[in-house]
């Protein structure tokens, strides 16, 4: 584990209360996934549709990573999968995983990347919701542009407070730093260990 992994564990430990709203952590690229904790459960959203989704691109040399077979692989297990899109332009990214039932919800993971050219950082946002209407907030991180990559990845894993959830929305926010084309390879959610 590198330097510096403890302390963001701990930084997110401490500001994980309740379900709620959360404000913006800033964690230092890249991210390595670290081992789950014990109070987690299975990862929920392995093989559930994603039954929404926005900023999705058609990319050919990407294999047209936006068409009905590969939007709806980042919930592939064990591998993952690959959805392009457009990282934060417009409206925003994002998609989400119905998980089929509601789940008490212990963490949040994923895998992503974006286009370093343009050497931004990359704001990921994860909400929940019990009716796929009204959504709350409970992680959203900065994630730093770091050399001597061409394009960043990220891997992670976080806890969050207990919370109610049957859909998981990861969303990139339109934040004013255009960081290109990107990929979804995996989206996590993890039940608490006793669900």
């Amino acid at each position: 584990m590198k330097p510096g992994t403890y302390l963001l564990i701990v930084v997110l430990l401490l500001t994980l209360s309740a379900c709620e709203p959360r404000t913006t952590v800033n964690a230092p690229a890249p991210v390595k996934a670290v081992a789950l904790p014990a109070a987690w459960g299975k990862d929920v959203a392995a093989g559930q549709p994603i039954i929404a989704r926005l900023g999705g691109i058609t990319y050919e040399s990407w294999g047209n990573a936006n068409d009905a077979v590969d939007y709806s692989t980042p919930t592939n297990r064990p591998d993952g999968g690959r959805w392009g899109h457009n990282t934060n332009g417009g409206a925003g990214t994002y998609e989400v995983v119905d998980l089929g039932a509601v789940y008490q919800l212990a963490g949040v993971g994923y895998s992503l990347d974006w286009d370093g050219a343009f050497q931004n950082p990359l704001t990921l946002q994860v909400e929940v919701s019990t009716d796929n209407d009204t959504w709350t907030t409970v992680s959203r991180l900065v994630h730093r542009y770091s050399t001597p990559h061409i394009s960043n990845h990220v891997d992670v894993d976080l806890a969050i407070a207990l919370c109610p959830a049957r859909y998981v929305k990861f969303s990139e926010p339109p934040d004013g730093a255009w960081n290109g084309w990107g990929t979804f390879f995996q989206l996590r959610a993890y039940a608490a260990a006793d669900e």
